[in-house]
């Protein structure tokens, strides 16, 4: 999202300069508007950057730093620092970047008398509503460490997940690479040398041989514009997955690829479940905990899914038949929801719901893990033995001819 260079009239009656991180000017706008600011000056910064200056110079906290900032906080208001003086401690070690920035903002805005739900509200862009919630339930509780500590341990779960995925997918993915440029690097520079050979030999070749050898010829020769085809492609495609209409189809093709698609889709119904169930039991109402948990969701279309489960809670239905009516959270899952519906352990039950499903992705990221690579194996060792056969094929038969 882009930067806005901001001069801002407080509702206090000073002028402030900002940088803030929006969608757009009008979203923005409406934004500062409705926390009681009057905007005076918007400007985008970045004019002129290339696209990848602005990757560069775009400061966006990490998530590990981020928790880091969360534990440390939660350990010194626990010793009995008020929050303005633990903040003031985090803040002396004079780190750079925008997590830096932004508390200082925050500190000020708890000096003034804001709350620190609040004032981390004002950074919706960066900081997840599900953790504005956290810290809300802990002012109402009187008890913000234990609420920094759900959030912790909500997300080591949450990370500790996706770890698990995105190191199942990384061998498969290095397989597939270096099974490409081989098969490229035999087409383009082997083959050519062999079938020189035959024609110089007048070698009638065989017609596997001879395809080998027209599909070796067409990549050699053509090898610049088919790049940049390949480029092409990719470019479109980044440019269609970064589109609204790109982004549902995409997220949407992806629960639907088979035994993938289960992993997907599992992955979300734990998040989600454990999402819930935490926002729940802060004292979050049904409808607003169900929001928070579509703004954690990863993937578009179930995302509008949630949002039609919404629509249909604020109309008096139940939350399991909501969830059925969507046609796209597994059965099993509704129907343990509806027993904690009906018997009012809706927190409890959530908890479940997240663990049966985070074992059901560590089971089936196990068994992709375990027959990913004998699959990539054999297919890798079938294109290659064939490459080798139609090679090889003339000179068995020119030996055939001889005897």
């Amino acid at each position: 999202m882009p930067t806005f260079k901001c001069k801002i009239a407080t509702s206090s009656g000073g002028i402030v300069e900002k940088n803030l991180i929006a969608d757009n000017k009008a979203s923005l706008k409406e934004h500062l508007e409705n926390e009681g600011n009057f905007l005076l000056q918007i400007r985008k910064t970045g004019r002129g950057e290339s696209f990848f200056q602005k990757g560069i110079n775009r400061k966006r906290f990490k998530i590990r730093d981020f928790l880091s900032f969360n534990h440390e906080f939660s350990v010194l208001i626990k010793a009995g620092l008020p929050i303005v003086k633990a903040l003031d401690s985090i803040l002396e070690k004079d780190d750079e970047g925008e997590l830096n920035d932004i508390l200082k903002e925050i500190r000020n805005d708890v000096f003034k008398g804001g709350s620190l739900s609040d004032s981390f509200r004002k950074y919706s862009n960066l900081v997840s509503n599900f953790y504005v919630a956290s810290l809300a339930a802990g002012e109402k509780s009187g008890n913000i460490p234990v609420a920094i500590s759900r959030y912790l341990k909500y997300m080591k779960k949450m990370l500790a997940l996706r770890q698990k995925v995105v190191s199942a997918s990384i061998y498969p993915a290095i397989l597939i690479v270096v099974s490409t440029f081989v098969l490229f690097f035999l087409l383009i520079y082997v083959v050519p040398t062999f079938t020189q050979t035959y024609f110089s030999a007048g070698t009638k070749l065989p017609r596997i041989t001879l395809f080998l050898v027209v599909t070796g010829g067409i990549l050699k020769s053509n090898f610049v514009e088919i790049l940049f085809c390949l480029i092409f492609l990719a470019a479109g495609f980044f440019y269609f997955r970064r589109s609204e209409t790109g982004r549902l189809y995409i997220d949407k093709w992806k629960l639907a690829v088979p035994f993938l698609g289960d992993i997907y889709s599992h992955f979300f119904v734990s998040k989600m479940s454990r999402t819930l169930s935490m926002v729940l039991a802060s004292g979050t109402p049904l409808v607003n905990s169900v929001q928070i948990s579509a703004d954690t969701m990863g993937n578009k279309f179930l995302k509008l899914k949630i949002e039609m489960v919404i629509k249909l809670l604020k109309e008096g239905a139940g939350f399991s038949k909501s969830l059925l009516k969507t046609e796209v959270f597994p059965k099993l899952a509704i129907r343990m929801i509806d027993a904690g519906e009906s018997a009012g352990a809706l927190e409890k039950v959530l908890d479940d719901v997240s663990d049966f499903y985070e074992n059901s992705v560590d089971t089936k990221l196990s068994i992709l893990s375990s027959s990913i690579e004998p699959i990539l194996m054999v297919i890798m060792g079938f294109m290659i033995g064939f490459i080798v056969l139609a090679m090889y094929l003339p000179i068995f038969q020119l030996a055939g001819t001889v005897t």
